[in-house]
């Protein structure tokens, strides 16, 4: 047995087309320990291969289980009956293998980017200072959103499964989750982040609560979005950075931005008591290194999100950063970058498949360096579009 532990990211889809009782025995014959199962996920349309060649469309913000209401709290957002499975069958039968396999099951969850719910709700997303609402993105800072997290991480603790593998718990980017967006415009980062900005009764009455100047923020942040749009991006070329910002926008925009980390930090300890009393662990799956893959220094990033690291570190069991790069060296560049400032322990992800894994080799390479620097948990995305030579890699790479 390999003394790196590996869970493979996993669709329920895999358990529609193969009993758990199949599949959980031939994934820990790769050297797997366990699955992050979707339970909750976003839409999209993927080549799954692992089964035989498939076209799969995912509906978005469905529930991959049969709800529980009782797990939600009476003014929560709960999910529609029509965003859920009508039975608990994929699930049950998957913890009953794992169980018999001695083969761990973590909930995989998407928290906040969730279309179904916010066109369902459109009060609950994130909503820009002109008004504009990003359907597809749940605000953090909304009560009912946050209780809707909580219900949701209750109702999956509930079910006897290892732990909680928290994906997409923070804010986004202008850009995040829409088919055909289309932007006919040149943009810089600084006025996409801006753009996207949150300002919805709930982030302006948070930043109310310590400050009196927030009249004189939304216009400012409103006027310079209105002159980009009516002429030309001053800004790009240039860095989007937090000092960069208090130039453009004046100081009061860190008071905004650390009043939204605040908001953020909030719901991460409220659910990591909720595992904690599960006794499972709650591990955040962290994009920051997809806001800028030119970088690896990733975690000067997170604020973008939401997500101030030095809180988050001391909330959950683990970062569990998307390592999403090419050569072994960059891989392993990332891996120091979060265990040199945030962690000392990590579980990272890797895409063992095109395009960052192009040969055994490759693959081999980076699994190396990670151990090399401690890294005991290397996690794989996503087990259903994997042919069975990626799957072999896994195993041999998981071996050496």
């Amino acid at each position: 047995m390999s003394a790196i532990k590996s869970n493979a990211f996993t669709l329920a889809y895999t358990f529609f087309r193969e009993p758990a009782q199949k599949v959980i025995p031939e994934l820990k014959s790769y050297g797997f320990s366990g699955i992050n199962l979707a339970l909750n996920y976003h839409s999209s349309r993927d080549f799954l291969l692992r089964q035989g060649p498939q076209l799969e469309y995912l509906s978005d913000g469905f529930h991959y289980y049969k709800v529980d209401n009782q797990a939600y709290e009476a003014d929560a957002i709960k999910p529609d009956l029509k965003d859920q499975l009508p039975t608990n069958q994929v699930l049950d039968s998957a913890l009953k293998a794992a169980g018999e396999n001695e083969f761990q099951v973590n909930a995989w969850a998407v928290y906040m980017h969730n279309s179904a719910i916010g066109m369902a709700y459109p009060d609950s997303v994130v909503t820009n200072v002109l008004g504009n609402k990003f359907l597809s993105e749940l605000c953090p800072a909304n009560p009912a959103v946050a209780q809707y997290a909580l219900g949701m991480t209750q109702d999956l603790a509930s079910r006897g499964i290892n732990g909680i593998r928290a994906e997409s718990l923070h804010f986004h980017g202008a850009r995040h989750g829409e088919h055909h967006e289309r932007f006919f415009i040149e943009l810089s980062p600084i006025t996409e982040f801006l753009f996207a900005l949150c300002f919805c009764t709930y982030c302006k009455k948070n930043y109310e609560e310590e400050n009196s100047d927030l009249a004189s923020l939304v216009a400012k942040v409103s006027s310079l979005l209105l002159e980009v749009f009516e002429d030309k991006d001053p800004w790009l070329g240039k860095r989007l950075d937090k000092q960069v910002l208090a130039e453009v926008v004046g100081e009061p925009i860190l008071k905004y931005l650390a009043s939204r980390e605040k908001a953020v930090t909030n719901l991460y300890k409220q659910i990591a008591e909720i595992a904690r009393k599960a006794k499972i662990s709650f591990n955040f799956v962290d994009q920051a290194p997809l806001l800028d893959m030119s970088s690896e220094d990733a975690i000067s990033n997170s604020w973008q999100v939401g997500i101030d690291n030095s809180q988050i570190s001391q909330i959950i069991t683990r970062f569990e950063p998307l390592i999403y790069r090419g050569e072994s060296q960059r891989v392993a560049s990332l891996a120091s970058n979060y265990l040199g400032n945030v962690a000392t322990e990590i579980t990272a992800i890797l895409r063992p498949t095109y395009p960052d894994c192009t040969s055994a080799e490759n693959l081999l390479q980076k699994v190396d360096v990670l151990a090399g620097l401690g890294v005991n948990e290397i996690d794989f995305y996503l087990l259903d579009t994997m042919r069975k030579s990626d799957l072999v890699n896994i195993k041999k790479a998981l071996k050496n």
